[in-house]
């Protein structure tokens, strides 16, 4: 069997032997697979017979096989599977379009699915090799094309020819209507003319929507180490975006970059806003968007729902590099007291910036800032004004840029010790403030490296050559080494004394004339390891100190700084002698050594007495170059001088050698006397006696002759007959002052020989005795003084010698003596307490002396201590530092003052304690400065509750704190502010436009205190100004307030409370989000016929509109009383037979508003209206604009329509009736102008004779 040829591009041909083939498919021969294969193809007229070619046999064979096998699945069958898919496809596309049809709006999202699924199917059907569907590539894509252009016109709505017919024939199936008689009769048969009332009119209320960018105009900064940037607040208001475009406008480049908020993420934000739209507390959505990159951001653009622009704020964001900081590290840590700091900071931002930062000296912190740091030449508006300053060039942003100023740190540091510079904080232009280091923390750890510098300030030392200089040289003997008395000192607590010192050196030969150095110099150096370590120099000549360095601080050389090193020569002695001869006996009684001494006084001559074996050692010191020693020994007999060594200021223990250096004698000495006193002055009182010892040398028994000397006056007196070596002199009392010379006279041992004596001593003998007084401050003997722990100093006048001991007391308190020790003619006596002190005693060092009457007392008083006092008003009540201060308002301005007594300027301490309504309290810390007498101190009013104002501290400018001010306290109550609000908020209520026996009030809650008064707002829907309504004399805190029907219209009204006002006079005024709710104010139902004739024709509709709220209660005759029920605003039944048809009543049961009518009706000729040319016309407006609707009608003048208004449809939910209106036209058009949302569109129409509804069609097609 041959297959019949058909067209390349047709269907493929039916194989021949697909059914033998299920069982013998694998047997076939070679001949035979080639006939099929060939065939398949939709080949050639070739011979079924002729073999394939052994090279294509296996290639074609698989290729042309369906991928379902057909041993699996035949070809028919797969072909019918594959229709009916596409018949299944076709269903489910139909039933997404009627969904479209219902809701009647349009759907990208199923016409992109279908667009899928067309193309899934349509183009995966021929590679499943199924014959004859092996579709062409051209043909599946025209197909597809079509499918295409369907799918657009199915899923956007767009009526298509046969669309009618489709909704018609599903009416046709089921059309049934009540009649008058109330039983159900088929419309078909009476109505099935759809085009006499055609079109709508949508009307969408946009509401008052905004987008502000950074509406609270936060600065934002980038962190160059931050990877999350910066999320930027977008406030959208009443709006729901569809489209989101902001700019960015780069701050190096000034180029704009437009950026578009990603499909996904603005379908997040949209559905977070209507989520949000469900809680009636919400004011508004805000939303976060991220930037990374810094730049100037604007909102460019956004569309809400309708494509409409949304109100945008257009101001603009600045994000901007977040400023820095960073200290240029020094190249040393080390710094010498008086050096500059030569530090620079790096500061990096937008300007004008401010940086501030810590300087610490020795822990001590200073903090300092600089701020309006910017580059040269810079100009920007902020710098005439505040961030929002108006910008003259709005394309130039080159003043946002962020700039690096450099600040230099270079004053001298004067302080020895640590010093560190840290860097707290950094401010940009916009008010970004980057903080390093948060108050109280660790100075170690709070401040990143780089942000810190520390140096270590030293002392400069300072050096001088103490006990040398050119005119006190130092004199060393020869090649001993000396040390150079550098005196070398720094200032405080410095462990490491090291120094190194250095000099210039001259040898003593080549100094000039004038004592300089010559030409001749060296120069030496020394390192010493402390202050006591000193350089050791041995080499005569002249050495001055070049300099000093101790660490890395070199120092300063004072005088004297330059010492002469010399050599003297050695000393030398000569010696002579001669013998002194007793006057009266003519015996020798000692030698008459005469010294001659070469070298550097003082000389030191050593010699030795040698008597009677014993050796006594003897040292003559002599400060010139000759002396005269006498030798006179105290004892008789043979006595030898050996003078031993000698030594002067340089040299020490040079031996003396030579036979003149031995002396020999053989003495009896003569009677002598010595005053044994080693002082020869004493000093004695003022009516004392003074003893002295004289020691007496000779053969006892003594005679001693002695005279006392005083004003020129001389009295000898005489002891005779003294046995004992040692003899006391007992002088009389001394009456007067002045000066006593006892001189011994001569002295008489056995041998009868007088020796005239030359010894005296002197007596000093006070003229008057030591007195002792107070001293005046400021001409006065009392002193008034802060009172502190720190002693007074009085002053004391004390006359005699020091030290004083000084007895006093306070005659304020216990009368107990004290004694104090003054070292000084001038001195102080240390006090703490007040009171009158009293000098008892006073004694000297030696003598007891008399206190000054008139200045044995002086008075210490203390300065009075600050006070404080509340200035009383009429508002003030209460005493002893607790007041009360009248109550007050919430938000009321209110304040009270204070007198203050003591030594301006005072400094104030208080604390606010704030316990609210609640219970809760809070305590808030304050401090003020007052340099006048009074004080005025604001009242904080801002919360309700009770205000505790407790003054704890008080200062002046004497008195730090005074621990013993007492404590002033004002109370005061602050009302809180009366409240409003309905009972049930958002409640809807009912009033009908003639008052009723039984009608609601409007139950109101208050909160304050009774009587109140209320203002209310009543806003109307149509647009007119709002009204207002007062109700005064509430005297509890319910009310139930009826509303004046003068106050009210037709329709729905807001009612919204404006002010409220309790007793205590306070007052609240809502502005935006008061308490509201809704007054729907209804007329009495009525009922209005669509058609005025008494006759129907047969099948024709007697119908009527119905004004108020559905649910209706129709009462009517017709052939007897019915009763009939209509849930819409029409009332429609169909004229079935003649009669009479009136309806008596009409009651709705939302407004239970009853109306008497007597309407008697008939049927004409239906006419016909087209309301927006017969389409559906969807118009956006804002609210208080208007729309013209156009009405068109034919039939016969005048024309009587009656229009409604529902709610605009929504997916998923059913379009609700919100008003009808009736209206008559004489033309064959007429404009009515609408302002209110929602959908209009004619519900009946009557002309002349005939009248006609669409409410039984719509239902119908609803069903559909």
């Amino acid at each position: 069997m041959t297959s019949t040829p058909r067209l390349r591009s047709g269907f493929p041909a039916t194989p021949a032997t697909a059914a033998p083939r299920r069982q013998t498919l694998q047997q076939q021969t070679p001949s035979t697979v080639a006939s099929v294969s060939s065939s398949a193809a939709g080949s050639t007229t070739k011979s079924p017979t002729l073999p394939l070619a052994p090279e294509n046999q296996s290639t074609q064979s698989v290729t042309s096989q369906p991928v379902i096998p057909l041993t699996f699945l035949d070809a028919p069958q797969q072909r019918l599977y594959a229709f009916g898919v596409y018949v299944l496809l076709w269903a489910w596309k139909l039933y997404d379009w009627l969904q479209v049809v219902e809701d009647g709006d349009s759907s990208w999202w199923l016409f992109l699915k279908w667009i899928f699924i067309d193309f899934a199917f349509l183009y995966g059907l021929p590679e499943l090799r199924i014959p004859w569907l092996e579709l062409s590539q051209a043909l599946v894509t025209g197909v597809f094309l079509s499918h295409l252009v369907l799918n657009y016109m199915l899923m956007f709505n767009i009526p298509l020819p046969w669309q009618s017919w489709l909704i018609g024939l599903v009416k046709v199936l089921y059309d049934r209507e009540l009649s008058i008689s109330e039983h159900n009769v088929k419309v078909a048969n009476i109505l099935n003319n759809h085009s006499l009332i055609m079109g709508k009119q949508i009307i969408n209320i946009l509401p008052e929507g905004s987008a502000v960018l950074n509406p609270e105009h936060i600065p934002f900064c980038l962190s160059p180490k931050s990877k999350a940037g910066v999320a930027l607040p977008i406030y959208f208001n009443s709006s729901v975006p569809a489209e989101i475009e902001l700019i960015r406008i780069d701050l190096e480049t000034n180029k704009q970059e437009t950026i578009k908020v990603p499909n996904r993420e603005v379908n997040k934000v949209a559905k977070s806003i209507r989520d949000q739209m469900g809680d009636p507390n919400s004011a508004g959505f805000n939303w976060q968007f991220q930037v990374k990159k810094p730049g100037v951001y604007r909102l460019a653009k956004v569309l809400d729902d309708y494509k409409l622009e949304v109100q945008r704020t257009a101001k603009d964001t600045y994000v901007v590099p977040c400023p820095q900081a960073r200290i240029k590290t020094a190249d040393s840590t080390q710094r010498c007291i008086r050096d500059l700091s030569d530090l620079s900071l790096d500061v990096f931002g937008t300007p004008p910036l401010k940086i501030v930062y810590r300087r610490t000296i020795n822990g001590k912190n200073d903090g300092f800032h600089f701020q309006s740091l910017q580059p040269d030449g810079f100009v920007s508006p902020l710098l005439q004004g505040t961030s929002d300053a108006i910008i003259t060039n709005e394309d130039d942003f080159s003043w946002v840029r962020p700039s690096k100023v450099t600040v230099g740190l270079n004053e001298s540091m004067t302080t020895a010790g640590e010093w560190e510079y840290s860097v707290e904080e950094v401010h940009d232009a916009f008010g970004n403030i980057v903080k390093y280091a948060e108050p109280g923390a660790e100075a170690d750890h709070a401040v990143p490296r780089g942000l810190t510098q520390r140096f270590a300030v030293m002392e400069r030392p300072k050096v001088r050559l103490a006990t040398c200089d050119l005119r006190n040289p130092i004199k060393v003997a020869k090649g001993k080494p000396a040390k150079l008395p550098v005196n070398f000192g720094i200032s405080g607590a410095v462990t490491d004394t090291s120094y190194q010192v250095t000099w210039k050196f001259s040898p003593i030969d080549s100094l000039t004339n004038s004592g300089d150095h010559g030409k001749q110099v060296s120069f030496g150096e020394y390192s010493a390891k402390s202050s006591r370590d000193k350089p050791v120099v041995s080499e005569p000549g002249l050495y001055t100190l070049d300099s000093i360095t101790s660490g890395s601080c070199k120092g300063e050389v004072a005088e004297p700084s330059s010492c002469l090193l010399l050599n003297p020569l050695e000393p030398h002695l000569s010696i002579k002698t001669e013998e002194i001869p007793d006057k009266c006996a003519g015996n020798s009684i000692g030698l008459r050594v005469d010294l001659d001494l070469v070298g550097t006084p003082p000389f030191a001559v050593r010699y030795e007495i040698i008597t009677d074996g014993r050796t006594e050692k003897q040292v003559h010191r002599v400060n010139g170059l000759r002396s005269q020693l006498e030798l006179v020994p105290k004892t008789a007999g043979r006595h030898k001088y050996v003078f031993k060594s000698i030594d002067d200021s340089v040299y020490t223990g040079l031996p003396l050698e030579g036979s003149d250096k031995i002396l020999e004698q053989v003495v009896k000495p003569a009677a002598s006397a010595l005053i044994a006193n080693r002082d020869k002055e004493i000093s004695a009182c003022l009516d004392s006696q003074v003893e002295v010892d004289v020691e007496l040398h000779g053969d006892p028994p003594f005679n001693l002759e002695w005279e006392m000397v005083h004003d020129g006056k001389r009295k000898t007196e005489r002891a005779n007959g003294i046995q004992d070596k040692r003899y006391r002199i007992k002088t009389a009392s001394l009456s007067k002052g002045g000066e006593y010379i006892l001189a011994l006279s001569s002295v008489q041992d056995q041998r009868g020989c007088r020796t005239f004596l030359q010894d005296q001593l002197k007596l000093s003998v006070r003229r008057q005795r030591p007195r002792g007084g107070f001293g005046l401050v400021e001409q006065k003997n009392s002193i008034m003084a802060v009172e502190s722990d720190t002693p007074l100093r009085l002053p004391l006048r004390l006359q005699g010698e020091a030290p004083w001991t000084i007895s006093y007391r306070n005659l304020n308190e216990s009368g107990q003596v004290l004694t104090k020790t003054a070292t000084g003619a001038n001195d102080y006596l240390m006090v703490k307490s007040r009171g009158v002190y009293e000098l008892v005693n006073v004694r000297d060092k030696q003598c007891p002396g008399t206190v000054d009457e008139t200045a044995s007392k002086f008075k210490v008083d203390w300065f009075p201590r600050p006070q404080m006092f509340l200035v009383q008003t009429e508002s003030t009540t209460g005493s002893n530092d607790a007041f009360v201060k009248q109550e007050v308002c919430e938000g009321d301005i209110d304040g009270f003052e204070v007198k203050l007594q003591g030594s301006p300027p005072y400094h104030v301490e208080y604390e606010v304690i704030h316990k609210s309504v609640t219970g809760s309290s809070a305590t808030l810390q304050k401090r003020f400065d007052a340099a006048l007498p009074k004080a005025a101190i604001s009242m904080d009013t801002s919360k309700a509750g009770q205000y505790k104002y407790r003054f704890f501290g008080l200062a002046d400018n004497l008195y730090n704190n005074d621990k013993s001010f007492n404590q002033l306290v004002v109370e005061q109550r602050v009302n809180a502010k009366p409240s409003a609000s309905f009972t049930k908020p958002g409640q809807s209520f009912k009033y009908c436009m003639q008052e009723q026996e039984q009608e609601d009030k409007i139950p109101i809650t208050l909160t304050g205190v009774a009587p109140f008064s209320v203002e209310v707002e009543i806003k109307h829907q149509a647009g007119s100004p709002p009204e207002t309504y007062r109700v005064s004399s509430i005297n509890s805190n319910s009310y139930r307030m009826p509303i004046p029907r003068e106050h009210l219209r037709l329709g729905t009204q807001q009612l919204r409370i404006r002010r409220v006002r309790d007793a205590r006079g306070c007052q609240q005024k809502y502005e935006i989000g008061a308490p509201s709710i809704q007054i729907q104010l209804y007329d009495a139902p009525s009922i209005y016929a669509l058609e005025s004739r008494e006759d129907f024709c047969v099948g024709e509709r007697i119908a009527y509109t119905l004004t108020g709220t559905p649910p209706f209660d129709i009462t009517y005759d017709f052939n007897g009383r019915w009763h009939a029920k209509s849930q819409t605003t029409n009332f429609r039944r169909i004229a079935e037979k003649a009669g009479v048809f009136t309806i008596t009543s009409i009651s709705d049961k939302a407004s239970e508003c009853r109306a008497a009518v007597n309407l008697r009706k008939t049927i004409h000729p239906l006419p016909s209206v087209q309301i927006s040319r017969g389409k559906v016309s969807r118009v956006d407006i804002h609210e208080g604009n208007e729309v013209d609707i156009l009405f068109e009608f034919w039939g016969t003048p005048p024309f009587e329509f009656t229009y409604t208004r529902s709610t605009n449809a929504k997916k998923g939910q059913r379009s609700v009736v919100l008003e009808t209106r009736h209206d008559v036209s004489y033309e064959r058009s007429k404009m009515v102008k609408a302002s209110q949302e929602g959908t209009y569109e004619v519900v009946a129409i009557k002309d002349k004779f005939c009248s006609f509804s669409t409410q039984q069609v719509e239902k119908r097609d609803a069903r559909l």
